[in-house]
């Protein structure tokens, strides 16, 4: 065998070697447990003139614990009460586009304008980020939307999309 295929052999692999990665990331590798967001917390149902109203806690770090700037949104599941998770459906999705600011939303809300009167639900709420790293379900949490005994929904500041004034 020559000698100079062998030597062009060698030079290559010392050069692929010497070469540091593209990527750019400089952070150490995080397995993919330590990366999914925390679930939200708080989760509570009411009844409102519209639906089953549903408000949670935004979480703010992974379960790794590190700080979360990319949650992407919410998806909110919907079973009858007593229901197995068969019965599960995914009745809504509520997608956040406050990544950049620099006060993001703590509290969120939802309402199942779907519900069906005197009917009883139990409901959870996923968080999701931008990768499709899903936390834990929050809840379950049972509602009734009862629309005669529903508590009125608190009216919109001035200013607010849909207030009066509001242009």
């Amino acid at each position: 065998m020559s000698r100079h295929p062998l030597l062009a052999r060698l030079a290559l692999l010392v050069i692929a070697g010497g070469v540091p990665p593209g990527c750019g990331n400089k952070t150490p590798i995080q397995p993919p447990g330590l990366v999914q967001p925390r679930p939200p917390t708080s989760l509570a149902a009411r009844s409102t003139p519209s639906g089953v109203t549903l408000t949670w806690r935004r979480p703010v770090t992974y379960s790794g614990g590190g700080r979360m700037n990319d949650l992407a949104g919410f998806e909110i599941w919907r079973a009858p009460v007593g229901g197995g998770p068969e019965e599960s459906l995914r009745v809504g999705t509520l997608t956040l586009n406050d990544q950049e600011r620099f006060r993001q939303e703590r509290s969120l809300e939802w309402t199942d304008t779907a519900a069906v009167p005197d009917t009883d639900y139990s409901y959870r709420v996923i968080a999701f980020t931008f990768d499709g790293y899903r936390s834990v379900p929050a809840g379950p949490v049972e509602g009734r939307f009862s629309p005669s005994k529903a508590t009125p929904e608190k009216p919109k500041e001035e200013g607010e999309p849909g207030s009066p004034g509001a242009g």
